[in-house]
């Protein structure tokens, strides 16, 4: 009797020591997942964003061909020139 009830605790034993190693490897896996999350998040929404585009010459000059429009000024009305 007391034989089969070793034998059970060492095999619950076993058991739980299969659960804690495989929790543990879990968790090693999660923090990892968490620190790659966080590098990635330091390094902003645009990091692997790649701009293939080709410059020359040729747009430069097309962009300084349509210059932007120019800024209005805002000119204060005779009405907030008295109200100030």
């Amino acid at each position: 009797m007391a034989e089969s009830f070793l034998k059970e605790q060492i095999e619950r034993i076993r058991r739980m020591t299969e659960r804690m190693t495989a929790l543990e490897s879990h968790a090693a896996e999660l923090s990892d997942a968490m620190a790659h999350d966080r590098a990635a998040l330091r390094q902003g929404p645009l990091h692997q964003v790649r701009d293939y585009r080709l410059y020359s010459e040729s747009t430069s000059l097309e962009s300084n061909a349509f210059p932007s429009p120019r800024r209005t000024e805002v000119r204060d009305s005779p009405r907030r020139r008295r109200r100030r």
